[in-house]
């Protein structure tokens, strides 16, 4: 049998929990779109980035929570640990977690060092209004309610070694580092807005799609009708998955010039490694 790194073992568990995750989509007519780094992925190396440790997939929100009461409703969908921001025994992440707890993954990017399960993580495509003061309102409560969530996380969640952050992000990490502001709040009553406020401007009847609570947060604005369309399919580690249909838009809004390589102290952005 093929010696495989750790590394590969965690990718090859995750490629596992994403067919499963395909096969439901399929069996329900729900839409998905695999994204981020995993669209990448698909587009740069016919699979996954080669030090790339998650996987992303996002959904329209109205199929997001449809994919989530379905299953809830049927356990036996899936033999992996399924968890949402609701379960706050797992974490205090707002996206949909699935997770494979037979492979664990040490992640040292916050000031706390974390045990994970391998995981993909599915994130709702919400909308924004069209109006360009109601957004900039809009885009300013959210990163508002998402700064004070990072706060009361800050020790075990937020990411020290993103060398790459804007100045006002690296201002509140100082303030994160240096003082206890939030540390004290409510997770859940800050993902309670979130949630709310996310929900305020329908997808189904926006011109746009945006991932808020993935890594890009508003970078992530992408037009709904002409850059995700009906999606396309891609090679994905020898399966097809649907992604954006005008990939090198999303991905030059994402990554600017995707097709270059990091640099080497720049590829691995959760800091993790596979425990043994």
């Amino acid at each position: 049998m093929e010696d495989i790194s750790p590394l590969r073992k965690l990718q090859l568990a995750e490629l596992e929990i994403l067919k499963n995750v395909v096969e439901i989509c399929k069996q329900n007519n729900i839409t998905y779109y695999i994204s981020g780094g995993t669209f990448l992925g698909a587009v740069r190396h016919k699979g996954f980035i080669p030090w790339d440790d998650d996987v992303d997939v996002a959904m329209p929100r109205t199929d997001y929570e449809r994919f989530i009461k379905i299953l809830k409703d049927n356990p036996d969908y899936t033999n992996y640990k399924v968890s949402e921001y609701s379960d706050m025994s797992e974490s205090v992440h707002y996206q949909l977690k699935i997770t494979d707890p037979s492979i664990k993954v040490s992640a040292k990017s916050g000031k706390n060092e974390q045990v994970w399960s391998a995981w993909i993580d599915v994130f709702p495509l919400d909308g924004m209004p069209s109006n360009p003061v109601v957004s900039k309102i809009h885009q300013f409560r959210l990163l508002y309610l998402r700064a004070m969530l990072k706060f009361t996380c800050f020790d075990d969640q937020v990411n020290l070694k993103d060398k790459k952050r804007p100045l006002i992000e690296k201002i509140l990490i100082w303030i994160g580092l240096h003082t206890n502001f939030g540390k004290n709040g409510s997770s859940i009553k800050y993902l309670d807005k979130i949630d709310k406020v996310l929900k305020k401007y329908p997808e189904t009847s926006s011109k746009v799609y945006v991932n808020f609570m993935g890594s890009y947060k508003f970078k992530s604005i992408i037009d709904k009708e002409k850059i995700y369309a009906e999606g396309a399919l891609y090679d994905f580690e020898g399966i097809k998955l649907n992604a954006p249909k005008d990939y090198d838009k999303y991905l030059t809004q994402i990554y600017g010039n995707y097709m270059q390589i990091p640099k080497k102290d720049e590829q691995n952005k959760h800091n993790t490694e596979v425990i043994d």
